[in-house]
């Protein structure tokens, strides 16, 4: 099974992601032109390479001349592709065909293109979809729309590109596209900041409300499906599904992380800042972190030396430990072994700590911490995001090293005394 696979999946042609199975459907945002065509460029170009038909439907501030033109400046041979790629202006593809409020007729559209390059000797279809010309008006529509391609997707030898502009995305139309795609990344050469109105902070905070509630009532039924797995993966008569029960358990293992992911954004904790010492905390963590570590064939060793005295939640610290020792581990192949050190550099206490994975490329370490930059196939990545906010709110510095060897946080935080 595994080969088979293998031999499905599909190369991304962008560096920071991995290799990707058919009826993938992926979101980015960026601002520029240049962002767009350096992140579509390369998209498509590895369909090319890789037999599969592709669709470019092009939109504003990008011409299908300069679409072309862009093809032909990173593709010295392009003329022998010229029957393997289309471009579509986009009012031509999504309004000439149908429009949102018939999401099944635009779909059908996507399924009748994948039948036409599999009948012509294409391994699949591969699109990309500009979708700057997004206005609020086509907003709710468009999301439901999306909604529609994510559900039926995975039944099509088919990967999908989006492409979203992040000066017309809010912070509800960025978690609501999010949801809609198994893969989601922010590509931009500047740096991104987003300042919300009042009005807008006052509906993204009911909207955190509406979540977090929500999220509790999935988690209590998700929590007794669980726990009926476990109980049936141990029945005799079921043994020989023992490894499709772990897969499932696995599966909502993943969708509970996430789930703690969101509800820590939605939830408004009250704070009990006290001196804590690292160390007391890490002791209290190993047991949990080296048993996560053990299930996956890898392990966890900590040195430490003698430190003063942080003024933080103990819960914050914990959960800045969890995130990065999690994301180590799973960087990491099995065998491998992930270390953290805490000392003192003149006056910062520092925790260090370091994995031996495939290191985060370095299109993506500008833009760690900010919401939604993840190297993981399903990752959502608001882990880091969450975790960068709270280092900040206690004034803590962090430096990332970084290379195919691995890579290493280090983490100051003031003393008590500062």
């Amino acid at each position: 099974m595994g080969g088979k696979l293998s031999e499905n999946l599909r190369q991304i042609g962008l560096p920071f992601l991995a290799d990707v199975p058919w009826g993938t459907h992926i979101c980015s945002f960026s601002e520029s032109k240049s962002d767009v065509m350096d992140m579509v460029i390369p998209f498509l170009l590895a369909g090319l390479q890789h037999n599969e038909f592709c669709i470019w439907v092009v939109a504003e501030p990008i011409s299908v001349s300069e679409a072309i033109k862009g093809l032909e400046a990173a593709i010295p041979n392009i003329q022998s592709y010229s029957d393997q790629i289309e471009f579509h202006h986009h009012s031509e593809w999504f309004f000439d065909r149908a429009n949102f409020k018939e999401p099944q007729v635009l779909l059908q559209a996507w399924s009748d293109k994948t039948t036409d390059a599999l009948a012509k000797g294409y391994d699949g279809l591969r699109v990309c979809s500009s979708t700057t010309w997004i206005d609020q008006r086509f907003w709710t529509d468009y999301i439901d729309y999306e909604a529609k391609i994510q559900s039926e997707i995975g039944a099509l030898k088919m990967i999908a590109l989006c492409s979203y502009q992040l000066s017309k995305c809010g912070m509800h139309e960025i978690l609501g596209l999010v949801q809609n795609h198994q893969i989601s990344f922010l590509n931009c050469k500047e740096d991104y900041s987003y300042s919300p109105s009042p009005l807008e902070m006052e509906r993204v905070e009911i909207i955190s409300k509406l979540a977090a509630s929500v999220a509790h009532e999935i988690r209590n039924p998700m929590t007794s499906v669980q726990g009926f797995l476990q109980l049936l993966q141990n029945e005799k008569d079921l043994r020989a599904h023992k490894h499709d029960f772990s897969l499932m358990i696995d599966e909502l293992d993943r969708a509970n992380r996430i789930i703690s992911e969101y509800l820590s954004l939605a939830r408004q904790k009250e704070r009990n800042i006290d001196k804590h010492n690292l160390n007391e905390t890490l002791s209290a963590l190993l047991p949990l972190l080296q048993a996560d570590a053990l299930k996956e064939d890898k392990n966890i060793v900590v040195f430490t030396s003698d430190i003063a005295d942080i003024v933080v939640d103990p819960n914050d610290l914990r959960q800045i430990i969890f995130n990065l020792v999690r994301n180590g581990l799973e960087a990491m192949p099995a065998g491998g072994v992930l270390k953290i050190r805490t000392y003192m550099h003149d006056d910062t206490v520092v925790l260090e700590i370091e994995d031996k994975g495939h290191g985060i490329p370095i299109e993506i370490q500008a833009h760690l911490g900010k919401p939604f930059t993840t190297t993981k196939e399903y990752g959502t990545g608001l882990g880091l995001y969450v975790t960068y906010g709270i280092l900040n709110s206690y004034k803590a510095s962090v430096q990332v090293t970084s290379s195919h060897q691995g890579t290493t946080f280090v983490l100051g935080f003031p003393p008590v005394d500062q």
